[in-house]
């Protein structure tokens, strides 16, 4: 089979048990929120339905938020199939509305819409740079909380050191 046919395989199997789940709970699926789509070189499936593995070249695209890696492990709830958690591993990058996020490893919980990031995490907006240990990012707010780190911000040829974006914490 083609690489870009496997690809369409992947998304069509996607689409499938986001559809399921939509029948199953008796909901009909929000206007408003959009599918999570992912594509990947390659899928492996443990037991259908419970933790499905993507590998290489990992894209996943959710409301506006894309996080790319390595490795991405997908898990889901027993009942209704929904994405509870993804799991990205190696050079891990998520970027919403002009901000990058990079690590080595994160973890998006879908329920809270929030991406946590360890090892090497880092924030970059503009010139500007926050480093941490830990780096939670809460998708739908707009903000984050930095644990362990320090910060980089650049002057402007003025002298003005640029405010902190509001809702950013530093622990």
């Amino acid at each position: 089979m083609s690489k870009p046919c496997y690809r369409n395989s992947v998304l069509i199997l996607f689409s499938l048990f986001f559809l399921t789940a939509a029948v199953r709970s008796g909901q009909t699926v929000k206007k408003s929120q959009e599918p999570i789509v992912i594509t990947a070189n390659r899928m492996e499936a443990e037991q259908l339905g419970d933790k499905v593995t993507f590998i290489g070249n990992v894209v996943l695209k959710k409301e506006g938020m894309t996080l790319t890696s390595d490795r991405m492990i997908v898990f889901y709830r027993e009942k209704t199939k929904d994405v509870r958690e993804v799991e990205a591993h190696g050079n891990v990058t998520v970027t919403k509305e002009g901000r990058v996020a990079l690590s080595n490893d994160a973890s998006y919980f879908t329920g809270e819409e929030k991406v946590i990031l360890t090892g090497n995490a880092r924030i970059i907006e503009n010139d500007n740079q926050l480093n941490g240990e830990k780096i939670t990012l809460f998708v739908n707010d707009g903000r984050s909380i930095v644990e362990g780190g320090k910060v980089l911000i650049y002057q402007d040829k003025e002298g003005k050191v640029p405010q902190l974006p509001q809702g950013r914490k530093l622990k």
